[in-house]
């Protein structure tokens, strides 16, 4: 993800949602001791808006947010009723494990949340069971 300014700072018209200001680098350490978790993905400090008209020196995708890691599980069992029937179970785990997937991080470096991780990017386990009868 890119380090930006929410805003347009630069006075270079453009819209809020597709800003090309970047932020400025303070040659901080970006994962310092104590980052990488929910409240603090990334050291904040690493990073500073540019001053007014000005664009700033981080590149383009220069940081990494959280990764993903999830298991989806189906079993299935199948009996024969009669000659030409048969009975099907299904049980689908999504997210079997439940392991909490963060979303991205607040990328915008003049805002009270920076760095910070207020959503997940998958929901907890889910779990499906279905029968069939086929005949």
């Amino acid at each position: 993800m890119t380090m930006s300014v929410f805003g347009d700072t630069a006075n270079a018209g453009t819209v809020v949602g597709e800003n090309p200001i970047r932020a400025n680098s303070t040659g901080e350490k970006i994962f310092a001791s104590g980052t990488k978790n929910s409240t603090t993905w990334f050291n904040p400090g690493a990073f500073a808006a540019p001053p007014a008209y000005t664009y700033g020196n981080v590149g383009r995708n220069s940081v990494y947010g959280p990764g993903m890691q999830t298991m989806d599980l189906a079993l299935v069992r199948s009996f024969s009723l009669a000659q030409r029937s048969r009975f099907e179970t299904r049980a689908e785990f999504f997210n079997a494990l439940n392991h909490t997937n963060l979303g991205t991080p607040n990328r915008f470096v003049n805002t009270s949340s920076f760095g910070s991780i207020t959503e997940v990017a998958t929901p907890g386990r889910e779990i499906q069971l279905s029968a069939r009868v086929s005949f």
